[in-house]
């Protein structure tokens, strides 16, 4: 069983993700015709993903698990439901970014440098491992939970404690580095764009305008109202940047 190597595209990743959905599948009583159906393939290979000879490159059982596990839950809850529409791309390749960034983490962790002792890499490293931590926490026990809208949550925590963690050790990777390394950023006129994007996304609050009952729903309606606002914040944040730089 290898681990995964430095380096590594999502892309390549999706037969990975791919080949344990099918047996995590499998292991929940599918037969080889609704796991192909489900992944969007072909039931041969599904065949060759059940017998390992395709998508065999893994790295440690406990990262890839949770979040397979996760998305296992959201398809097989369609499945059950008569949804026809199998796994999106997206969310394959949010699966394989998690892996992936789970990996590099891990990795990191373990890696010993002359410099680790300096206080902001010891900062970066303890927040890296409590955003991992966080991450499996949340992806282990959504698996349990029967409402829908709380599995949900726990999801989007988990993604979000990946994010973080995959921004701490960026930096904390830089913070190693001899020098600052270069900086390049947007063109003013993309930050723009999407910036009225965000303007426009974020006009009429979702939690306000969306009637709905149930309680964890209305937390999930609100998470994305705040997250229009921490975008426009940081956009405009960033337009001021190159405004001053005069980039």
């Amino acid at each position: 069983m290898r681990t995964i190597p430095e380096g590594v595209r999502s892309e390549n990743m999706i037969p990975v993700v791919r080949a344990r959905l099918a047996v995590s599948l499998k292991r929940q009583g599918l037969r080889v015709t609704q796991i192909a159906a489900a992944l969007n393939t072909t039931p041969a290979a599904v065949v060759q993903y059940l017998k390992g000879k395709r998508g065999r490159l893994v790295a440690r059982p406990a990262q890839v698990d949770r979040t397979i596990d996760a998305l296992a839950d959201k398809i097989l809850q369609r499945v059950r439901s008569g949804v026809r529409e199998g796994v999106r791309m997206p969310e394959l390749m949010e699966a394989a970014d998690q892996i992936i960034i789970a990996s590099k983490g891990r990795r990191m962790l373990e890696e010993t440098t002359e410099k680790k002792e300096k206080q902001v890499v010891e900062v970066l490293r303890q927040r890296l491992e409590l955003e991992l931590r966080a991450s499996e926490r949340c992806l282990e026990s959504a698996v349990k939970f029967d409402d829908q809208y709380s599995k949900l949550l726990l999801r989007m925590i988990a993604a979000d404690s990946m994010r973080h963690a995959d921004v701490v050790s960026q930096i904390l990777s830089w913070a190693e580095l001899p020098r600052e390394p270069t900086m390049n950023v947007p063109k003013k006129e993309f930050l723009d764009a999407i910036l009225q994007i965000e303007d426009k996304a974020g006009e009429q609050s979702l939690r306000d305008a969306v009637e709905i009952s149930h309680p964890v729903a209305r937390l999930l309606l609100e998470w994305i109202d705040t997250d229009e606002k921490k975008h426009e914040r940081v956009i405009s944040k960033m337009v001021q940047l190159i405004q001053r730089s005069g980039l």
